[in-house]
């Protein structure tokens, strides 16, 4: 049992070669799928034109889609690459290190999916709460959104806890449940 460790009490199963392998490949074809996508529904701008391109080829259909809804895809596709770089980040190290448990494969599989979700709120947020409604797409910058959407998947453990003290300040702070664990304190051991 000396490849095993005790995680809040309770022995942690490393992953195995067939775990290890299994998540790896998810996340590099994820990750391949979500760089195509971008590439494709990253709008092409025309010279001397200001308006964007609302049609889209994205693998063998070629569809129409507004300039805002094609501005969300970009983030939700940013967001899921800022997780795929955390999650391979950490899968890579804790492989290295042969410390990769069991226990953690759910976690990489879904940060993309966190990071894309988390990445939508915070564009929400921002576009909702510091740009007029009246602003048109071309007067935003999709790389600033991009950005923001990779950041905010990449890092996305601090971005929850960003917009829980953004939600605790404008909100009513809830009492805790019987058998909560705050993050902050999880992420301090």
């Amino acid at each position: 049992m000396s490849d095993e460790k005790k995680i809040n009490g309770k022995e942690a199963k490393p992953a195995g070669i067939i775990g290890v392998i299994a998540v790896t490949t998810f996340l590099v074809l994820l990750g391949i799928v979500c760089f195509y996508s971008l590439l494709k529904f990253w709008p092409s701008i025309p010279e001397g034109k200001q308006t964007i391109s609302s049609s889209v080829n994205f693998l063998s259909w070629t569809f129409s889609l507004p300039g805002e809804m094609r501005l969300i895809f970009i983030v939700i596709i940013a967001g899921a690459l800022g997780g795929l770089v955390h999650a391979l980040r950490s899968l890579y190290w804790y492989i290295g290190n042969r410390e990769m448990k069991r226990s953690w494969i759910v976690k990489y599989i879904l940060l993309p999916f966190v990071g894309s979700i988390l990445s939508l709120i915070f564009y929400f947020v921002i576009r909702g709460g510091f740009f007029s409604p009246g602003t048109t797409i071309e007067k935003t910058s999709i790389f600033g959104f991009a950005a923001m959407a990779a950041l905010v998947g990449m890092f996305s453990e601090q971005a929850a806890l960003k917009l829980k003290e953004v939600a605790d300040t404008l909100l009513f702070k809830p009492k805790p449940g019987k058998d909560s664990i705050p993050q902050e304190k999880e992420n301090k051991e």
